[in-house]
């Protein structure tokens, strides 16, 4: 039965929450505005996100993500407000943009998003929970049936085609049944699902200047058939970044060669998880191919992905069964491993791992590894940092940092590594289920000339030779190394400028002159002061508001009127409410007086002069007030508080135990508050070893008169609302903080809510 093709409702609000769950904030804010993943925390529970000295956090809130400006209190929502603020839309044209962004059309995207759902076998595990509640499959199925539909399809070729890919590739075996079309209304994307052993996990929508993962844990790998067809024995396992990089690399080395080995191939679709290394090494044990080709990017990311391939698949690993039907692996031992990260956004860190018995072989293998190091250099430019992170009896880790352009050099130490331990377990005496050595070149690698081999498909298909494609490629290479220059160069100039600013403030400041001016000022700000808090009349400042709105449909529910009312109250003001309805119109008409002393309490008449300025806004509200007193409002709410005192709170965290060598969540959580501007003190926590839980607490302090408070306490809010962190703080304290730098639901949330009929 077909779904109704009526259009929603303009202010349908099924479609904004639709929007929020769809829609990756990240990957929006990265692809559409430029901004860059600076850090992420354990399992992308929260991202730090920077652009031009801005810093926004997104974590999770339910079933969507929101992001906070620790900047600006005022900057913080869902996908819908950062659109709106960003793009400087209204509410309807954030629908449309949002629309056009998912490739939906502007009518019917009820029709397009909600075909009956397909078998449950065909994507997910037969959900066994009450129907009322959705479950993990239940919504994993719906969301991948609104994409695949219940007749899955390569209908449209067009996005392809324009990626330089030939009927003949795409018709070839390999690729039957492992691309789509994803119709949406009369939109339509390219779709490659990802899979493991329970089905589809999740699906990678394409299309020109479109990238749209489902909002679904990246649990699936992207699988070909093998290229001789379905069953067929697999001699070859390719692994690249993306399945457009598969088929390009399969018709630019596969496709018409005589001799070619049957081949599967296997993609990430971008950022490689531990759980898609272990469903690659899954697809190894089950197909035993005689060898894996990884055939990632040709840049330092690409670089990192190989490293780390190379440390942990392994030659094909028999099987045993063990209690309760559970089958374990053999595996070889490990006397070094080895992880390659992103050190910031122009560094590759190389972290080894030596295990040893005694102390003096740790200082044998450190020694080794220096001297390899040293003949790096040369290569590397000099450009290779090395450092002894642990040395125990047992265990010696070093870290190694490098420019990402020399991260090659890592990859070259990664290889002597691997050639060492295949080595040493050649030498090992083996039982009847222990794995050996690997067979020479089992993992290799292959770079395309280009960045990767879909740009080398598009240079080879416009009739350019090798030779000219690895001359594009240079000139590609230098000018993202100019752009990046020119980037590092005005970030630097625009420091520097705001440091020479700083410093002839900080000299004016300091003038005789200035000082007179200050104790002045003080002296008049004490006696205003002492004047507002005995109630003096004569300083009172009065500002009028007249609201127009609809009459509330019952008594119960209250006027907007009486909304703003209650939040004048609470920041400081006196406020009568006169209202009456016109019996033409049937509108509600209030007046609201406004009384306040503006010298009384300055972290007060912050507040107040923010919810004026915030309810200013509402197309419902006209504000009076004499312009002299409105100037002298705002310069008096911009203005320091007096105080300097000094709060503190202790923010617990509990988590699992971090891998070695990993960054835990507290380790963020303390770095997110100290660039939010608290002092943090020392990282304490302990691991109870029955659970693996660690638990850990970071003292952090702050004044009250710093600058940034709206930041700070922005920070901890966040904090705070974050799984697994508590922030303990006296309740007086957090209620002045939020007093002097207010936070939350306020003026602004209010006014956003009278915006207009789309509400």
């Amino acid at each position: 039965m077909l779904a109704s093709t009526s259009s929603p409702r303009d202010n349908d609000p099924q479609e904004l929450d639709r929007f929020k769950q769809s829609i990756d904030l990240v990957d929006y804010a990265t692809q559409r505005h430029g901004y860059d993943v600076k850090k992420a925390g354990p399992r992308g529970h929260w991202h730090q996100l920077e652009k031009d000295g801005e810093m926004l956090i997104v974590s999770r809130k339910g079933d969507h993500q929101v992001y906070l400006n620790p900047g600006d209190d005022r900057d913080s929502g869902s996908i819908i407000d950062f659109v709106k603020t960003r793009e400087n839309q209204t509410l309807g044209q954030v629908r449309q943009t949002l629309r056009q962004y998912l490739g939906e059309p502007e009518q019917g995207w009820q029709a397009a998003t909600s075909p009956p759902l397909p078998a449950p076998a065909a994507y997910a595990p037969k959900p066994s929970e009450p129907a009322e509640v959705e479950t993990e499959a239940e919504r994993r199925a719906r969301l991948v049936a609104a994409v695949m539909g219940t007749h899955a399809a390569l209908t449209d070729r067009s996005y392809l085609h324009h990626r330089h890919l030939t009927d003949e590739t795409i018709d070839s075996p390999a690729f039957q049944g492992r691309v789509f079309t994803s119709q949406q209304g009369n939109f339509r994307n390219t779709a490659f699902p990802l899979y493991n052993e329970h089905g589809i996990a999740t699906v990678e929508q394409r299309n020109e200047d479109y990238k749209h993962l489902l909002q679904l844990p990246k649990t699936g790998v992207w699988v070909s058939h093998p290229t001789e067809g379905k069953d067929t024995p697999v001699q070859r396992l390719v692994v690249s970044e993306s399945p457009v990089d598969a088929m390009s690399y399969h018709q630019l080395h596969h496709r018409g060669a005589e001799g070619q080995p049957n081949t599967l191939y296997v993609a990430t679709s971008g950022t490689v998880t531990e759980r898609q290394v272990e469903l690659i090494q899954k697809l190894i044990d089950k197909q035993e191919p005689k060898e894996v080709v990884l055939a990632n990017d040709n840049d330092a990311a690409g670089r990192r992905f190989n490293i780390n391939y190379l440390n942990e698949l392994q030659v094909p690993r028999r099987a045993r069964e063990v209690a309760d039907g559970h089958v374990a692996y053999d595996e070889a031992p490990r006397p070094v491993e080895w992880h390659a990260t992103a050190a910031g956004k122009y560094h590759t860190a190389l972290r080894v791992e030596f295990h040893h018995a005694t102390r003096a072989e740790g200082t044998e293998h450190l020694s080794q590894l220096t001297a390899q190091v040293q003949q790096l250099r040369p290569a590397a430019d000099e450009a290779v940092a090395l450092e002894v992170q642990r040395a125990t009896r047992q265990e010696t880790v070093v870290r190694l940092v490098v420019p990402n352009a020399d991260s090659h050099t890592l990859e070259d130490l990664a290889r002597t590594l691997h050639a060492q331990r295949e080595m040493q377990r050649g030498q090992l005496e083996h039982g009847p289920h222990e794995p050996g050595r690997q067979p020479e070149n089992f993992i290799r690698t292959e770079y395309a000339i280009s960045k990767d081999f879909n740009r080398d498909l598009e240079l080879l298909s416009q009739g350019l030779s090798r030779e000219q494609v690895a001359e594009q490629a240079r000139a590609d290479e230098l000018a993202k190394e100019q752009q990046r220059q020119d980037k590092a160069r005005q970030e630097q100039e625009q420091r520097q400028q705001a440091q020479q600013r700083a410093a002839e403030r900080e000299q004016a400041a300091n003038s005789p002159e200035a000082q007179r001016r200050e104790a002045e000022q003080q002296r008049q700000a004490t006696a205003l002061a002492v004047a507002g808090a005995t109630g003096d009349p004569a300083l009172q400042r009065a500002v009028q508001l007249t609201v127009t709105e609809p009459t509330p449909a019952d008594e119960a529910t209250p006027s907007q009127a009486q909304q703003m009312r209650e939040l004048l109250r609470k920041a400081g003001a006196q406020v009568e409410l006169r209202a009456e309805t016109d019996p033409t119109s049937g509108q509600l008409r209030s007046e609201l007086d406004v009384r306040y002393h503006p010298h009384a309490t300055p972290g007060g008449v912050r507040q107040l002069s923010q919810t004026l300025d915030a309810l200013d806004k509402s197309p419902l509200v006209a504000l009076t007030e004499p312009t002299e007193e409105q100037a002298e409002r705002r310069r008096l709410a911009a203005a320091l508080p007096e105080q300097s005192v000094t709060k503190t709170a202790i923010i617990r965290i509990d988590e699992p135990e971090p891998r070695a060598g990993a960054t835990g969540y507290a380790e963020a959580v303390a770095e997110q508050l100290r660039e939010a501007g608290l002092n943090t003190g020392s990282l304490r926590s302990a691991t109870d070893p029955t659970t693996h839980q660690r638990h850990s607490e970071i003292e952090v302090s702050y004044r009250l008169d710093q600058p940034n408070l709206a930041r700070v306490s922005a920070a901890l809010d966040d904090v705070s609302r974050q799984p697994g962190a508590h922030v303990h703080e006296h309740a007086a304290d957090q209620a002045e903080r939020h007093r002097l730098a207010p936070s939350g639901v306020n003026a602004s949330t209010l006014a956003e809510r009278t915006a207009g009929p789309e509400r």
